[in-house]
């Protein structure tokens, strides 16, 4: 009998963090502000926050195709190709979320911002010996405000299916901030 207490008890603990994250996705995530070095952008629109989300997944898309093929470390083209799929994924859920007859949002253009077009073309331009390092740095920065995007809007977005992209895109993206730092050189690490 005692097992079977001890049973379910273990089972409810286990459901209830699944259950929470589902239920209230501005709770995803482990890492604070101080953490990633930045704030999450309050009280967003829900364009304002398609805009954003889809800018920095096109530029982690355009940034890790060309880390996979012109990394010269197999840790930075295994990162990369990780990040690749990771953005590809977060940018056809977004999409996916807009195709609604309740939403007015339009679907962003494909086209990156100016900002993130020149980071890219640094990262086209980068000699061999340097590229690896603008890659990882570029993608912290773009990593770090998308963050900063996502949960800002996971935490007080009012669109319900655009706040559960940011929620589950949270985490996602501190797992990628750690892993990528964790391959950058420690004089480049800095926030």
């Amino acid at each position: 009998m005692m097992k079977i207490v001890i049973s379910a008890a273990l089972l409810s603990l286990v459901s209830v963090p699944a259950f929470a994250q589902a239920v209230a996705p501005s709770t995803s995530g482990t890492m604070t502000s101080a953490d990633v070095g930045v704030e999450p952008i309050a009280s967003q629109s829900g364009p304002n926050y398609v805009l954003a989300a889809s800018d920095a997944n096109v530029y982690q898309i355009k940034a890790a195709q060309l880390a996979a093929t012109r990394a010269q470390r197999d840790d930075v083209k295994s990162y990369a190709k990780r990040v690749l799929a990771e953005a590809q994924s977060s940018q056809k859920a977004l999409m996916a979320a807009l195709k609604n007859d309740q939403r007015t949002i339009k679907a962003p253009s494909s086209a990156l911002s100016a900002d993130r077009a020149a980071l890219v073309k640094l990262l086209q331009k980068a000699p061999k010996s340097a590229f690896d390092n603008l890659y990882l740095t570029q993608s912290a920065k773009v990593q770090q405000a998308a963050w900063a995007i996502h949960k800002g809007y996971a935490q007080d977005g009012t669109d319900p299916a655009l706040q559960q992209i940011a929620g589950t895109a949270v985490p996602v993206l501190e797992n990628e901030l750690t892993t990528g730092k964790s391959l950058t050189p420690s004089g480049l690490a800095g926030r």
